[in-house]
């Protein structure tokens, strides 16, 4: 799992920094893909609730994969800064972390959620702020579609 997420936190990232509009310009960005600092990306999660062993290994997994990028130079020089919030299993949770993640903390990506309902309560946030949300492993075909602003993939 470990591989399977550094590629993707690697390719998505690397895909949003070079594509992704700088903060002013039409078409979102934001102030994480300006700059050199640290690239801030945004992870939500059932840290608790029902699913919390399924929200905490996906945890476990992203941080292995970001120290992997980070140890080997990061992204263009630059390191990866996690921000997690824990949606506790919960649709509306799920809703308001991804939004403080985008709105408050300013994340270039947001990587998350394992439960297709709380993935489909924070793709449209992603997408009408033009952010990138990664979902390792939800499976209802609604999570991306007509999704324009995306980066997805399914466990098989």
């Amino acid at each position: 799992m470990t591989k399977k997420w550094l590629a993707m936190i690697a390719a998505s990232l690397s895909l949003a920094l070079l594509g992704c509009p700088q903060k002013g310009e039409s078409g979102g960005g934001n102030a994480a893909s300006a700059g050199g600092g640290d690239i801030l990306v945004g992870e939500f999660g059932s840290l608790t609730g029902p699913q919390a062993t399924f929200g905490q290994s996906t945890h476990n997994g992203i941080m292995m994969a970001v120290d992997e990028v980070n140890a080997a130079g990061g992204i263009n020089g630059r390191k990866i800064k996690v921000l997690t919030e824990d949606d506790q299993s919960k649709q509306e949770e799920a809703a308001n972390a991804v939004t403080k993640l985008i709105s408050q903390n300013g994340v270039l990506a947001v990587l998350g959620e394992v439960a297709s309902s709380n993935s489909l309560a924070a793709a449209p946030i992603c997408q009408s702020n033009k952010v990138p949300m990664i979902s390792p492993s939800s499976t209802n075909p609604e999570v991306i579609r007509a999704r324009t602003w995306r980066t997805t993939s399914r466990s098989s």
